[in-house]
């Protein structure tokens, strides 16, 4: 059985687990929890971030090399795509989402509470994590709070620029989907769908989410969703977990 490690708040992660829902592919999740799992990744994986997938002896790490690899095992048929233009720009927009969407969701949302210290944050990353990370995540948050506002840009100070950086991408997205359109590109689901739903996921938290039901309420995630819910592409996101995100039977 293949082994998916995870952060289970992280959308980067819901991203690669969502994927291998869809890919028929059994697997076994083991959470994570920021900061002690640089001792659980040391000789796994050449760097320290997840989603992190070992799979039939080999190491695959970021969603978007997950994905390849299932594709490349044809086990990703829900989002391969026989047109090269549409092959192109579903590339395209996932590239757009991981690095925009993503990246500015998630630095707003530690913005906003880990120059408080940032305790709902720590409460929602460590609650699933496995048991023996748990204790040490805690003792070990004062110097992991820190390195995250450092590595991210994530300071009170930044709250502006954040918060700018996600209006942009959500602009973007929400004049892409002007026209009505179910899909991101064409009229299949693709990985591109996958991508910008699970990375809008704090925002549009969808009552099919397989872990956000689960965790402790996220002051962040409530205020994000005050102020952004009602976005044309948050409430694509819910419609495309509504009608496409069924999670593997356990």
């Amino acid at each position: 059985m293949a082994t998916l490690y995870t952060f289970g708040a992280s959308h980067y992660c819901e991203k690669a687990r969502w994927a291998l829902d869809l890919s028929g592919l059994a697997y076994e999740e083991v959470r994570w929890a920021p900061g002690p799992h640089l001792i659980a990744v040391r000789g796994l994986a050449p760097g320290t971030s997840v989603p992190i997938l070992r799979l039939a002896g080999s190491t695959i790490q970021g969603s978007d090399r997950i994905i390849d690899r299932l594709e490349a095992e044809g086990r990703g048929a829900w989002c391969t795509r026989t047109e090269p233009d549409e092959a192109d720009e579903v590339a395209r927009l996932e590239r757009r989402a991981d690095a925009g969407i993503g990246i500015a969701v998630r630095r707003l949302a530690y913005a906003m509470t880990l120059p408080a210290k940032g305790g709902h944050s720590a409460r929602r990353l460590f609650t699933d994590a496995v048991w023996w990370q748990r204790p040490l995540a805690r003792a070990m948050w004062p110097i992991t709070r820190q390195a995250i506002m450092k590595g991210l840009g994530a300071r009170a100070a930044d709250l502006p620029d954040a918060r700018a950086g996600l209006e942009r991408e959500l602009g973007y997205f929400d004049a892409l989907l002007a026209d009505g359109r179910r899909f991101l590109v064409g009229e299949r689901f693709t990985r591109a769908d996958i991508a910008l739903a699970s990375l809008l996921s704090p925002i549009a938290d969808p009552p099919q989410h397989p872990v956000y039901p689960g965790l402790p309420d996220s002051t962040a995630t409530e205020t994000l969703k005050a102020a952004y819910g009602e976005r044309p592409c948050v409430g694509w996101a819910r419609r495309i977990y509504r009608d496409f995100r069924t999670p593997a039977a356990s």
